[in-house]
């Protein structure tokens, strides 16, 4: 076999391990993303809870002081 034979089978082997390497890549990217996406929507879900949570609580607050003020002996 000539060595140019050698560098052919090799440059064309590697050439398959690069585009295997360059799908798999691909794949985990992907993956990646859209686990991350998920989570993303996970903590803005959460957070619209929260905020609808305090606001829920600030409102009885201030109903709880307002009723408190009105009924205080003047």
């Amino acid at each position: 076999m000539t060595i140019q034979r050698k560098l052919d089978n090799k440059v064309k082997t590697l050439q398959i391990q690069a585009a295997q390497s360059a799908k798999s890549t691909g794949q985990w990217l992907g993956m990646v993303e859209n686990f991350n996406q998920v989570q993303i929507r996970n903590v803005q879900n959460w957070a619209q809870k929260i905020e609808l949570d305090m606001c829920t609580i600030t409102t009885m607050l201030k109903y709880i002081y307002k009723g408190q003020w009105q009924s205080a002996p003047s």
